[in-house]
């Protein structure tokens, strides 16, 4: 596991704590930033498994 999909889980886990809390305490604004964040998350762990099955070429053209 690669650090982009380890900081894209952890985004998600903590996005998804974000909605919890937002609807315990009923503040809808971080309701929907949590659902950013848990969004965000899932486009970098995405990112990080093709990074994974792509090693050298993709990594390579994009200059990461």
């Amino acid at each position: 596991m690669n650090a982009d999909r380890l900081e894209g889980r952890y985004r998600q886990l903590k996005g998804r704590l974000q909605q919890i809390w937002g609807r315990m305490t009923g503040d809808r604004a971080l309701v929907l930033r949590g659902r950013a964040t848990e969004f965000a998350g899932a486009a970098q762990a995405s990112f990080g498994r093709a990074m994974a099955a792509r090693p050298f070429g993709l990594r390579r053209r994009l200059g990461v």
